[in-house]
């Protein structure tokens, strides 16, 4: 697991390419396709889209959702290139798109594309601590977490816990990847134990916890939105639009399958939409049916700060 956590590595590399006035998308895009970090065992390298492009790692279900192969890869090339929905939109939102893209859609998929293979081998016995499940379980920790969680999701969390007042005892730590850390330490030991149910048990509460984290993002983007267009500041509506679309892409297969109004937050966030379409309010209400149905709480959300 030590070579996949390098991984976040080169999200890392991305995200300080990212900062650079003026961006240059070409050589974000180079990190984003050849890597560098994440060495495999015969020396080939490991990199992010290299996942994001695999037809043998759609586990996370986003094919089958958004009606093509490469769903991830898609939307992070377009925004590098300014494409597709990007086509004409300016540097600052290529890059959110890029960042979000990347850092969220890309590294929470590669989690959750592990923890379903996981299960997928204990629905088979497979429970092999070097190859098995319990390997597959440890690599969407690595993903999740990574050598650098400062650019992993793990990240995302803890900044929209700060914003919705849902942190843990530490002040800084979102109770969300506390929780999500405890169900993957569950669900490890019960893969060693050959506990399948366990597992998982242990991977829809790591699920229910990203669903927190993301709509917890989506509401703030969405405010940020309308308080933009209120101040006539159309630069920045564009930019957090951006930001709240690739944020809810992260879950919104999840919380469509659960009852959300998806077009509703999606119209929220299309960036040539007029102000009436919504605002943080909007989302909130619209993913409700979602969380009822997964069990998530007002408490769980919290409150915008």
């Amino acid at each position: 697991m030590s070579a996949h956590r390098l991984v976040v590595v080169d999200v890392c590399e991305v995200n300080e390419l990212l900062d650079a006035e003026p961006i240059d998308f070409s050589a974000v895009g180079a990190v984003y396709r050849d890597g560098g970090n994440s060495v495999n065992a015969d020396g080939s390298v490991r990199t992010l889209a290299g996942f994001a492009t695999a037809d043998d790692r759609g586990a996370h279900g986003l094919a089958e959702y958004y009606g093509t192969p490469t769903p991830l890869d898609d939307y992070v090339t377009a925004a590098l290139d300014g494409s597709g929905v990007f086509e004409g939109t300016s540097d600052a939102v290529r890059r959110q798109g890029t960042q979000k893209g990347i850092q969220n859609q890309v590294m929470v998929a590669w989690a959750v594309h592990e923890l379903n293979s996981a299960l997928a081998k204990a629905a088979e016995g497979d429970f092999d601590a070097a190859e098995g499940a319990p390997h597959n379980w440890d690599e969407a920790w690595a993903f999740y977490h990574g050598a650098e969680p400062g650019c992993a999701p793990y990240n995302t969390a803890n900044s929209r816990a700060d914003n919705f007042g849902t942190t843990a005892a530490d002040g800084t730590t979102a109770r969300a990847n506390e929780a999500i850390l405890a169900a993957m330490i569950e669900g490890r030991d019960a893969l060693l134990a050959g506990d399948a149910q366990g597992a998982e048990d242990a991977a829809t509460e790591v699920l229910r916890n990203l669903v927190v984290t993301y709509s917890q993002a989506a509401i703030r983007y969405a405010t940020l939105v309308e308080e933009d267009l209120s101040a006539g500041d159309t630069d920045s509506a564009a930019e957090h639009r951006t930001e709240g679309q690739a944020f809810f892409r992260v879950i919104e297969a999840t919380v469509a399958g659960s009852g959300a109004d998806v077009d509703a937050v999606n119209a929220v966030f299309d960036l040539s939409a007029p102000a009436e379409n919504g605002d943080g309010d909007t989302v909130r209400a619209a993913l409700q049916p979602a969380w009822d149905a997964l069990g998530i709480s007002d408490d769980d959300i919290g409150q915008l700060g």
